[in-house]
């Protein structure tokens, strides 16, 4: 009688902790969210979290998080959209990792990293660490206006130890690649959290923000160095794109026209990635650059080639604006 009593109870109190749930999930979607049209929905999920950006960047993990960052990536730019959802209630981080897997794969996307963990999320590396990095709370804030789909965001999205998914994988098109990056967290007593970045891939527009050559030349002589971000480059690339060569003419002029400057030419990348990796990969594009100058007739004793890797960042590298601002080319004089 006291057992039949004891398991009566037991279930009293699992059906109200599932109520409890419910009650607290989301019903609504974020007013003016909605779907990526590339990549859906899990059904029955909420939009609780939205942000589309014309131009930015994304982090494409490749490898495990450990030590502040994954431990192989590669940056991809474009068309970004960030989708945080809330999950129906009951629905399990595998169930829902299954869905997506499944409806990437039929739509064609190539798998580039997979990870899944329900134990100490080992499997994807420090998951903690990873989801506060994935959605620092500056992300979070600027994702909802709404403190309570903030919270839901927190609640659902910050790992605490339970299962964590992670997958990117790329669809090519003519058109551009699309990169997708998934994450999806579960919390006990939680739904669970669904994090989804969609790249579409495509080149910044040039001639938005020019600097000519007096400019270049004021920023030297006020504080001795100048960012051009008019020097752009594939992902994870030294090739500059076509559209750096308005930027390169200026400094080409610059220089024809004060033969006795001489000039670093300062590589800096962000934080994404292994700092050797980086240091290489800002070496060459400064490199590059050189090369490019060369060719318009600047004399090779005038430049030298440096790369400070994220030694010398200017903005946070905890959000993607920030590590945009970092990736530069700068002019240094000697």
């Amino acid at each position: 009688m006291k057992r039949r009593r004891f398991e009566l109870l037991c279930f009293a109190f699992s059906a109200f902790a599932s109520l409890a749930v419910i009650a607290d999930a989301p019903q609504h979607d974020l007013a003016g969210a909605h779907d990526n049209p590339i990549v859906s929905r899990f059904a029955g999920s909420v939009i609780v979290g939205y942000k589309a950006v014309d131009f930015d960047s994304l982090t494409v993990p490749l490898a495990p998080f450990d030590n502040g960052a994954f431990g192989k990536s590669e940056t991809a730019q474009g068309h970004i959209t960030r989708i945080a959802y809330a999950a129906p209630a009951g629905k399990s981080v595998f169930e829902i990792a299954s869905n997506f897997e499944q409806a990437l794969q039929h739509a064609g996307f190539q798998k580039r990293y997979m990870c899944n963990s329900t134990s100490g999320n080992s499997g994807c590396g420090n998951g903690a660490a990873m989801s506060a990095a994935l959605m620092p709370e500056a992300l979070v804030h600027s994702l909802s206006p709404n403190t309570a789909d903030e919270n839901t965001m927190i609640d659902t999205l910050w790992s605490n130890g339970g299962p964590v998914f992670v997958e990117s994988a790329r669809l090519d098109r003519p058109e551009g690649p699309v990169d997708v990056v998934l994450f999806i967290n579960g919390n006990e007593g939680k739904p669970a959290g669904i994090y989804l970045q969609i790249c579409e891939g495509k080149a910044m527009a040039a001639g938005e923000v020019t600097v000519d050559a007096k400019a270049m030349a004021q920023g030297l002589s006020q504080q001795g160095h100048i960012a051009l971000y008019g020097i752009h480059f594939g992902t994870d690339s030294a090739v500059l794109s076509a559209d750096s060569t308005p930027t390169l003419q200026q400094m080409a002029a610059l220089m024809k026209s004060r033969p006795t400057l001489k000039v670093y030419i300062v590589g800096h990348t962000d934080n994404t990635g292994t700092l050797e990796h980086n240091l290489a990969l800002s070496t060459q594009r400064a490199e590059s650059v050189v090369k490019a100058l060369q060719a318009l007739g600047i004399a090779p004793s005038q430049m030298s080639a440096k790369g400070l890797a994220s030694f010398a960042p200017i903005a946070s590298n905890t959000t993607d604006d920030g590590k945009t601002k970092n990736r530069r080319v700068e002019l240094v004089e000697q």
